[in-house]
């Protein structure tokens, strides 16, 4: 879990926990939408699985995160 006053986006990584495993969209600075599977939060970072291929992504470049759902 993360831990209040640790990282300065404690309530995005908090909010992030409720995703972990599930399919999401992250849009990243300049309009760049990726699409993958949330597989870990760290305080920097996050890492999506993309075609079983690792994606990271720096917190300081997430806009928005919206989970998908499979249809």
């Amino acid at each position: 879990m993360v831990q209040p006053g640790n990282f300065p986006n404690y309530y995005l990584l908090d909010a992030l926990q409720s995703y972990l495993g599930k399919m999401v969209a992250v849009q990243q600075t300049g309009n760049h939408v990726q699409q993958g599977i949330l597989t870990s939060i760290c305080p920097d970072y996050i890492t999506l699985d993309v075609y079983g291929v690792p994606f990271f992504i720096r917190i300081e470049q997430v806009v928005w995160v919206n989970p998908l759902t499979r249809t």
